[in-house]
């Protein structure tokens, strides 16, 4: 584990130079701020488009990790084609329009 000791300057601005460099971090990337055990702990993170908002609800997370679970366990059905797939969720009459 990399410790270095910084000074604070004004506006509270501290250099992450050092560290940026070995984590590849780059201007413009994001990085997760948390106050853990008496400390500030830094974490590069990934960020999304504000329309994927959605997927990152608890709601969904959990969605896709039973989905993934089921994947796993092999609780999934195959389908030939499209038509069989819309006949299974009670759509086949829509199977036939192609205009939506």
């Amino acid at each position: 584990m990399k410790q270095i000791i910084q000074q604070v300057q004004k506006r509270m601005l501290i250099s992450l130079a050092q560290m940026a460099k070995d984590l590849n971090l780059q201007e413009g990337d994001h990085v997760l701020i948390q106050e853990r055990d008496g400390g500030i702990f830094i974490r590069p993170v990934a960020w999304h488009d504000k329309s994927q908002e959605y997927f990152w609800t608890k709601e969904w997370q959990e969605r896709i990790k039973r989905s993934l679970e089921a994947l796993e366990k092999g609780n999934y059905k195959k389908f030939e084609n499209v038509d069989e797939l819309l006949k299974e969720l009670g759509e086949e009459e829509d199977a036939d329009d192609s205009s939506n």
